[in-house]
């Protein structure tokens, strides 16, 4: 706790007591589940309110524009949430989100000039471009907070944004029944929480010692390298969610593919608990890294895996028991005649979040090259297995598919953090027996 506090003396943060995990990690929940309900709900509210095409239209909008900015997000914020020994001030990955959001707004009107699409739909996703470049300014601002631990303000923010999003968008379609003026009115609204509420933070944090801007090339451009493996991790970690879809849309049509989307959508919820848990402690994880504390970093870590592996101990066995009937109330009872594909789905959660929870461990000890190999491996398995399987197995081969990716991303993620701790326990006890002969010495 020392060292933080004189690290953030040095860097112009803010030191107050540090809040418990267990509060972190209600804070971040709840924020994640208000913030899901209510993108949930905007497209809800369309598809009551409109029509089939104009939700076709606003989901191609989130479609085309979020794996551009998943790449040029750099995942900057975990970057900073991590960066203990602040190798870079919150000026510098202030700035480059800002130059690389406004590189991805020029991609989004690049691919918009290059379809050809009609007015309405070019407007939608130039549109929902900017909402997501707003975004991204707004999660650099989450990395700082995060990066102290203040994730009640960054949880407020999402609520904030989430809620009065979702009333905006509704009101505005419900009276003029326009797309495009109900997307300016989420953008109006994520504008104004990030002036008004996030930059405010931002400001209280680093209390005046620091700017939102720094051009400093040669900060910058390290900083863009030692990011730009998790960007691209990210955009294949997408692909390794999207490639079954692909596959399964061509071999047996959107039925079956809607069938398997909102099985998988079951599972968004564990999800925002996995995500919660990790962002929580990634940047409490980070410090003991940085510390040489192996024994505390390992302590952490393994906890969150011993609550993965019981999502697989109670949830498989779970899902067989209630699965059938749990399907047909939500949905309909042709959706509880899938039941297998239900378990399968729920045992790729459970190894999911094992993969999920080593990955914030490596973001932790900045391993972020090796990231890549390890989310291509994946990747690349899931692709040659849905080859393989769905034309045999159909939706339980897409299933197969993501569960043996999810394997090779756990196995291999485990293998690279499991070097680093070597590393880190080798150096650690380097340290103390050059302190002990020192002494001796002395």
């Amino acid at each position: 706790m020392s060292s933080l506090i004189e690290e953030n003396i040095e860097t112009g943060l803010s030191a107050p007591p540090m809040p418990s995990l267990r509060a972190n990690f209600s804070w971040t929940l709840v924020g994640n589940v208000v913030y899901s309900a209510c993108q949930w709900g905007m497209i809800s509210a369309l598809a009551k309110l409109g029509n089939a095409s104009l939700v076709g239209c606003y989901a191609l909008g989130l479609a085309i524009t979020a794996p551009v900015f998943m790449f040029t997000n750099l995942q900057l914020r975990g970057v900073q949430a991590t960066d203990a020994r602040s190798e870079f001030a919150f000026a510098d990955y202030f700035t480059l989100r800002l130059m690389a959001s406004l590189m991805g707004l020029l991609v989004i009107c690049a691919i918009v000039f290059a379809g050809q699409y009609d007015w309405a739909t070019g407007v939608v996703i130039l549109l929902v471009g900017l909402s997501k470049a707003i975004e991204s300014l707004s999660d650099v601002v989450a990395g700082l907070l995060q990066k102290v631990e203040r994730l009640n303000r960054v949880a407020i923010s999402l609520m904030i944004r989430g809620c009065f999003s979702l009333l905006a968008f509704a009101a505005v379609f419900w009276i003029f029944r326009s797309l495009p003026a109900a997307v300016v009115a989420l953008v109006a609204v994520w504008l104004s929480v990030f002036v008004f509420y996030d930059l405010y933070q931002a400001r209280a944090v680093i209390l005046g010692k620091d700017s939102f801007f720094a051009f400093r090339w040669m900060q910058l451009r390290m900083l863009a390298l030692v990011s730009l493996p998790l960007g691209i991790v990210m955009t294949l970690v997408s692909l390794n969610v999207n490639i079954p879809r692909y596959l399964l849309v061509h071999s047996l049509g959107q039925a079956d593919l809607g069938i398997f989307a909102s099985l998988a959508y079951l599972l968004v919820a564990l999800n925002l608990v996995i995500n919660a848990l990790g962002q929580s402690v990634s940047a409490r994880l980070a410090r003991m890294f940085a510390e040489g504390d192996s024994r505390r970093f390992r302590a952490v870590l393994g906890k969150l895996l011993a609550f993965a592996a019981l999502i697989l101990v109670c949830g498989v066995p779970a899902a067989q028991l209630v699965g059938r009937p749990l399907l047909t109330f939500i949905y309909r009872p042709e959706y509880g005649q899938h039941l297998s594909l239900f378990v399968i789905m729920v045992t790729t959660a459970g190894v999911s979040s094992v993969a999920s929870f080593l990955g914030y461990g490596m973001t932790a000890a900045r391993i972020f090259r090796m990231q890549v190999p390890v989310i291509g491996a994946s990747t690349l398995a899931t692709v040659l297995f849905s080859m393989i399987l769905i034309p045999r197995m159909g939706m339980n081969g897409a299933a197969f598919a993501l569960l043996i990716g999810a394997c090779v991303q756990a196995i291999c993620s485990a293998v690279v953090l499991h070097q680093a701790m070597r590393r880190l326990t080798r150096r650690s006890r380097k340290t103390r027996q050059d302190s002990g002969a020192s002494v001796i010495q002395g």
